[in-house]
Order: structure tokens, then sequence, then C-alpha cells
């Protein structure tokens, strides 16, 4: 951190606090728990699947904020857990 602003390190600090509160989500809300592979395919599919869920946390988190809403989006799949799939029958007469 040699040569950073000292608002360039709080920013810094401030990141690896989001990263931290992300993973935690992705263990608790996302159940992503540690599964062990042996073939590298399975291992990369397992990864790109765990990234691509933080991913979607952190962009859930951004428009949250960037709407204005104060919810975190652990409170959002919190109240989203509710909703269940239903099958419509369609009249094809």
């Amino acid at each position: 951190m040699v040569g950073l602003k000292p608002a360039e390190i709080v920013q810094r600090y401030e990141s690896l606090t989001d990263i931290e509160r992300v993973f935690k989500v992705l263990k608790s809300e996302i159940d992503v728990a540690p599964i062990f592979h042996r073939l590298p395919e399975r291992i990369r599919a397992h990864a790109s699947i765990f990234f691509m869920a933080l991913i979607l946390c952190c962009v859930m988190r951004q428009r949250l904020k960037t709407a204005g809403h104060a919810a975190s989006p652990e409170t959002v799949l919190a109240q989203l857990r509710w909703i269940q799939g239903q099958s419509v029958p369609i009249n094809r007469d």
C-alpha cells in the first residue's frame, strides 16, 4: 500500500469488508459448501458456479444501494424464500 492516499487505503479496506460479507452470504444463504472433486472440469465448473453466485450477490447489493433501498441481499433473499413455483394448466381448445 505504499504510495496510496489515505482515502484509497480506506476504500480498499471497505472493499475487503464487502468481499468477506459476500463470502459469508455464499456460505450461509446460498449454501455453498466445500465439495471435493477429482476431475479438473468438475473443479472448474464448481468454481464457476461459486464465482457467478458471488457476482450476482455483488450486483444485487449495488443495485439495491443505487435504488436507495436499505435492504441487503440477505434480507431480500429471506423475503423471497416464500415464493414457490406453480404449474398452470393451459387449455388449448
